[in-house]
Formats: C-alpha cells, sequence, structure tokens
C-alpha cells in the first residue's frame, strides 16, 4: 500500500513516464474539431468555410464564434456592440447577417453577455486543419516531454495557466471583434517554462547555448508570424509571461545548489507567484471594468499586426 500511494504520489506531483494529460487533451481536441465541422456543416450546409475561403481549412468565423472562441462581445456587455448587433459573414456568406445574441449561442446570455468560460473552451477549438495540425505537432511533442518531466498535477497547471491568461490578455488587447481560439497560449506557456529550466540548469544540462537558441528562434519565429492575419499574437505573449513565470514556480532547484542559491530560488518563486496574482487580478479587472476596451492600448494592436492594408484593421 505504501508503495502504490507513492507511485501515486510520482504520477500526480513528480515525473511521470506517461503524458498522460498530453494524450487526453490531444484525442479532446481532435474530437472538438469534428465538432466544429460538423457544427459548420449544420450552419452553412458545408464542411468548410468557402466564401470567403479559410485559409486554415476550417469553419466560417462566425461558428466558431458560436461553439465557444474568444470573442469579447460574448463575454462582457459593450457600448459599441450591443446583444442586437448585426454582423456579416454569418455562416452561409460574407452577405449573411446575424444579430451577436444569436451568434455567441449556449442559450443566449439573458440581459447581458457574461459567457466568461470562453478563456477556458477556447483553448480546445481550432481555426482549421492547417491550424490543429500545427498546434498537436508541439503539444504532442513539447507537451510529452514536459508532462513526463513535472508530472501530471505540475503540468496541468502551467498549461491551462499559460493558456488562460494569453485569452485575457488577448481580450485586453487584440480587439473587440476579434476571435481567438487555440492552444498555441498554452504552448507558449511550454516554451516560456522550458526556457526558464533551461538557465536554471544551465550546468547540468549539455550544449544549453545550442539548446537556448532553439527555443528563443522557435518562439521568435512563431511571433513574427502572429504578426499576420489570423493569428492572435496576444495569446503567444501571455502564455510565453506565464510560461516564465511559472518556470521559476515550478523548477526544482540544481541538484549542486548552494544553501543561499537554494534561498534565492525560493524567493524567487515567492516573487514570481505574486507576479502571477498581480497579472491575474489586474489584466481581468481591465477587461470587465473598461468602458472602451479598443482606448486601454490603442498602439499594442501593432504587436499582433502588420500596419499593411488594413491587417491590423480586421
Amino acid at each position: 500500500m505504501p508503495k502504490q500511494r507513492g507511485l501515486l504520489y510520482k504520477q500526480f506531483f513528480g515525473s511521470t513516464k506517461y503524458p498522460i494529460f498530453t494524450w487526453v487533451t490531444s484525442f479532446i481536441m481532435l474530437g472538438v474539431f469534428i465538432y466544429e465541422l460538423i457544427r459548420n456543416h449544420q450552419l452553412s450546409g458545408s464542411w468548410i468555410q468557402t466564401s470567403p475561403f479559410n485559409p486554415m481549412v476550417g469553419p466560417n468565423y462566425m461558428a466558431l464564434v458560436n461553439m465557444g472562441s474568444k470573442f469579447v462581445p460574448c463575454m462582457r456587455e459593450t457600448t459599441q456592440y450591443p446583444s442586437t448587433t448585426l454582423f456579416g459573414n454569418c455562416y452561409q456568406s460574407a452577405e449573411s447577417t446575424c444579430t451577436a445574441e444569436e451568434a455567441c449561442g449556449f442559450g443566449g446570455f439573458g440581459t447581458t453577455p457574461n459567457q466568461s468560460f470562453r478563456f477556458f473552451i477556447s483553448i480546445f477549438l481550432h481555426a482549421g486543419v492547417v491550424h490543429i495540425l500545427i498546434n498537436l505537432l508541439t503539444h504532442l511533442q513539447l507537451g510529452g516531454e514536459i508532462e513526463r518531466k513535472l508530472g501530471l498535477i505540475r503540468y496541468m497547471i502551467l498549461y491551462f495557466v499559460s493558456g488562460i491568461w494569453g485569452s485575457i490578455l488577448s481580450g485586453v488587447l487584440s480587439g473587440i471583434t476579434t476571435s481567438s481560439m487555440g492552444c498555441s497560449g498554452s504552448l507558449f506557456g511550454l516554451v516560456g517554462f522550458q526556457v526558464t529550466d533551461l538557465l536554471i540548469h544551465w550546468k547540468e544540462i549539455r550544449r544549453p547555448g545550442r539548446e537556448l537558441v532553439v527555443l528563443l528562434f522557435s518562439a521568435l519565429f512563431a511571433l513574427v508570424l502572429g504578426l499576420f492575419p489570423g493569428i492572435d499574437n496576444f495569446a503567444h505573449i501571455g502564455g510565453l509571461v506565464m510560461g516564465l513565470l511559472f518556470g521559476v514556480i515550478l523548477t526544482s532547484s540544481p541538484s549542486n545548489a548552494s544553501r543561499k542559491a537554494i534561498i534565492v530560488g525560493w524567493v524567487a518563486r515567492i516573487v514570481c507567484l505574486v507576479l502571477f496574482l498581480v497579472l491575474y487580478i489586474v489584466f481581468l479587472r481591465i477587461f470587465y471594468t473598461s468602458s472602451d476596451l479598443s482606448a486601454v492600448c490603442p498602439g499594442c494592436k501593432y504587436l499582433s499586426c502588420l500596419p499593411i492594408k488594413d491587417w491590423c484593421d480586421v
């Protein structure tokens, strides 16, 4: 019995042999994506959006809103987009329209929008075949590796804290009518964790410089891609910030660390935990209390788009 308890403790709080959470969530995301295609067919008569064509090869923009993407008018009341606002490109064609409340689905929201659950469920939605394939490759490879290292509980904390805060940051800065979805925020959290873990265990890793260059190049490349339409860089940035903080909180001290280094490590964990709480509280407060989210940081939109043609107004 003590041995079984020890194995259970290791699975949940220590390293683990099998990345169960990574496998399970991969199947969930695949299942959700199949449902997206079915739901899009129910709403529009087509499996994917063809008018205009979705470059990610997936559902209609407003169909994704209907299924739970992060979309501010569904989550809080805004003066610019009340529940009776008509949106175009609803399901069948660019000319078809629907009200905000109809698009938000889930039985409407009564007198005021209140679908805060979209911060969470949007993580499991994807914009198309291209989007989900790219994310699943990273999810299975990098996610499986980190889950084996952290164990189930610590990995779940890292994954969801990064993904949800990426959605919150996107909600505050990316634009009121920007629809965001996908596990990219969580995946950037994994990259941030890897960077912090690498720096903490620098002397214990073979060729750490090369590893760091690869990680930074991968993050930079993804952030550059995030400047193009249809990809939300704020989810990337938010996930990366949380990954860096939780890398400090969750990573153990080096095996040869001195007593002073261990104390410094615990102080750093406390500081990062406080920063995590402050960031969550401050940005959630901004999201729900700001009278005009578009005025919070007007210039910040250029972190998620290039000022070419009308890209930043999409």
